[in-house]
This record gives structure tokens, sequence and C-alpha cells, in this order.
């Protein structure tokens, strides 16, 4: 896990607190989004999520 989670990710947290988070936000985001909360890619934290799906050096 890196910093960059915790800054290019928006919001980090539980799903519910993420998903809570985009509903506040959702006009930041495309129109056929459906849900906020992502997992973290490389590094799989149990209850732990971000609202932007890194994907360029997620996790090193």
């Amino acid at each position: 896990l890196r910093i960059r989670h915790m800054t290019d990710g928006v919001f980090l947290g539980s799903k519910e607190f993420v998903d809570r988070m985009w509903e506040q936000h959702r006009d930041k985001f495309g129109k056929r989004r459906k849900s906020g909360a992502r997992t973290i890619r490389g590094a799989p934290i149990p209850g732990l999520t971000v609202l932007r799906d890194l994907r360029v050096d997620a996790v090193v």
C-alpha cells in the first residue's frame, strides 16, 4: 500500500464509507458508474477500499 492510495484514491476506508462519499460526490464521476468502492489492486486488504481504481504503479 502506498501513500498514493491516500491521495489519488480520493477516499480510503470501508466499502460503506467509500460508497457514502461517492454518493455525495456522484456528479464528479461518469453517469454510467454504478458504485463507488473499489478494492485495492495488488494488495487486497479485507474491508479496505478506495474510490478511484488506481491502475499504474498501484502497489510496489
